[in-house]
């Protein structure tokens, strides 16, 4: 607590050093002095008297003035904290509006701040404290936001963690569906070929062993005839109706080559991937449009596959730009800006639901509404809504299950059509300008499904 003075600077200043007492000793005469100043003065003079009053001191020490050095201390304390001016050891009362400065009373009249503006510290204090205050508001709403955004961006790294991992694992199990694929295709295809591979061995082996069997034969017969001829005239003629018999005995067919006894190694390797790939679509599919779910509202749940939506319990996710809150709904991954495009939705039994194409700008801005065309379907009656018109009312005999979506940028029309009965609901004539996105918006939990093309492929010829 700072403290009141009263007493002056001269008072609390030894009469030897002339500066604030340090360690002061009080003298049998009441002067109170520097102990380091009265020894001093007593070497030099050779005699133990008061530089004051000249009175003589006994031989013993002089006791320490702990009042006095306590009150110095604390005085010094209250210079150097800056409360008192450093020249003048005055407190400052004054506030000079020209150099933003305290000033004391005797520094009013120095010629540093003739005609300055000088006010009482406490107006002065009050002034500057009411403008202060004034622009705490501001910065107290602006740490806010930036207390909210931490918490945010805090959220998304979570979010951000969390949607790796599940990505990973998809991606994970989807390549597992592609390895397993794969290896079934090659076990099917490497057992084919061992299949083939074992049973034209096996034929081979029937026809070495047939031809073993006819080579033997005539290796015996030449080797009986080549055993006669080398005997003499007399043993020669007692074996000639043997010998004659064995001459004359059928010889066999000439041998012919095997047809087909290769494997058949084209059939195999021939345009393999290909062959692969053509029977993959079996179990792959392409849908024309997937879904963003960074752009869905906490309300809505998509499925793993970015296909399906369906209304259901509120979410805690995460604020993004790219979030849609006005709507419960959600955007395509792929915006177009020309060209036709179309996807088919399966609506089901959903008793809400929205279809349609929303204009980037209009997201960016958060006013979807000003770039929306959508049909809607809310329990029994269809709407059609865009910027440009009021909303109509569409008279429909059958409810639809399959609803086809066409966007023609070029043409600029966006048709919405019964799948069903193959007809036209309602089409929107417009010119389009910027990115279109598919929209598509429910408050029901029957997922509205996003239904996958037919795969063909063929070859074209050059």
């Amino acid at each position: 607590m700072a403290v009141s003075w009263s007493a002056l600077r001269q008072e609390l200043s030894c009469p030897v050093c002339r500066d604030i007492f340090t360690d002061p000793v009080l003298l049998p005469c009441s002067h109170s002095l520097c102990n380091v100043c009265i020894v001093e003065w007593w070497r030099t003079k050779g005699v133990r008297q008061c530089p004051v009053c000249k009175t003589v001191s006994s031989s013993r020490p002089p006791p320490r003035n702990l009042v006095l050095k306590n009150l110095c201390e604390a005085f010094q304390l209250e210079v150097d904290s800056g409360l008192m001016c450093s020249l003048h050891t005055e407190k400052f009362k004054l506030y000079c509006e020209d150099h933003r400065l305290p000033v004391c009373v005797v520094c009013r009249y120095s010629r540093e701040h003739a005609g300055h503006r000088l006010t009482p510290v406490d107006e002065a204090a009050q002034v500057h404290r009411n403008a202060f205050l004034a622009s705490l508001a501001p910065l107290r709403e602006k740490a806010k936001l930036f207390r909210d955004m931490k918490v945010n961006c805090e959220q998304l790294h979570k979010v951000i963690r969390s949607q790796t991992q599940e990505t990973e694992r998809t991606i994970r199990e989807e390549f597992q569906v592609l390895r397993e694929f794969l290896q079934t295709e090659e076990e099917v295809r490497v057992a084919a070929l061992k299949e083939e591979g074992g049973r034209k061995r096996n034929m081979m082996k029937g026809k070495i062993a047939g031809l073993t069997r006819e080579i033997n034969a005539l290796e015996s017969t030449i080797k009986d005839l080549e055993g006669g001829l080398a005997d003499d005239d007399l043993c020669f003629l007692k074996k000639v109706s043997t010998l004659a018999t064995e001459a004359q005995r059928p010889l066999p067919d000439d041998p012919q080559q095997v047809t087909g006894a290769l494997i058949d190694v084209a059939k195999y390797l021939g345009n393999m991937r290909w062959n692969v790939w053509c029977k993959m679509k079996e179990i792959v599919s392409y849908t024309p449009v997937i879904l963003n779910p960074n752009t869905a509202h906490q309300d809505l749940h998509i499925d793993q596959c970015l296909t399906n939506v369906r209304s259901g319990s509120t979410q805690t996710l995460p604020s993004i730009p790219e979030r849609i809150e006005q709507h419960r709904c959600v955007l395509g991954f792929d915006g177009y800006s020309s060209g036709s495009h179309s996807w088919d939705v399966e609506v089901g039994d959903n008793h809400v639901w929205a279809l349609g194409v929303v204009a980037t700008d209009a997201q960016r801005m958060g006013d979807i509404v000003s770039g929306l065309w959508m049909l809607r379907f809310c329990n029994g009656k269809f709407t059609a809504f865009s910027p440009s018109r009021p909303v109509s009312v569409l008279q429909l005999k059958d409810r639809p299950q399959r609803i086809r979506v066409q966007l023609d940028l070029n043409r600029g029309k966006l048709v919405f059509s019964n799948q069903d009965c193959d007809t036209v609901i309602h089409t929107f004539t417009h010119i389009f300008t910027g990115r279109l996105f598919p929209y598509f918006n429910t408050w029901n939990n029957v997922p509205l499904r996003i239904l996958p093309r037919k795969l063909s492929l063929m070859v074209t010829p050059l």
